[in-house]
């Protein structure tokens, strides 16, 4: 089975993509949205993961069986971190009152 290879052309504006999506992420991160700051941020780097795995890596190019292991790595760090990211945001803090350095005054009778 013989594999057709992308142009030169398609890597060019892959690249440029990836160039694009690099300098709004750094405008973004002037802008400061506040929360959404992490969401457009993590958006921004799985859109560059994507275009880097499937055109710098010929995965596209690929049958769905070589592909297969990465989609599947990938699915399993996703759950990873959403069971990570759900322990900690459902943690709540423990106070625990401050140790004296020093025992406090004794009572004196009056």
């Amino acid at each position: 089975m013989t594999v057709k290879h992308l142009s030169s052309r398609t890597y060019v504006i892959v690249w440029l993509l990836l160039m694009g999506l690099t300098l709004a992420s750094y405008l973004l991160s002037l802008a400061h949205l506040g929360e959404a700051d992490v969401v457009a941020a993590l958006l921004i780097a799985t859109a560059k993961t994507l275009l880097v795995l499937l055109f710098f890596m010929h995965l596209i190019e690929q049958r769905f069986t070589n592909a297969l292991p990465m989609i599947v790595a990938a699915l399993l760090v996703g759950l990873m971190l959403t069971l990570m990211l759900s322990d900690v945001t459902s943690r709540q803090a423990i106070l625990q009152r401050p140790i004296p350095l020093s025992p406090p005054p004794a009572a004196t009778p009056r």
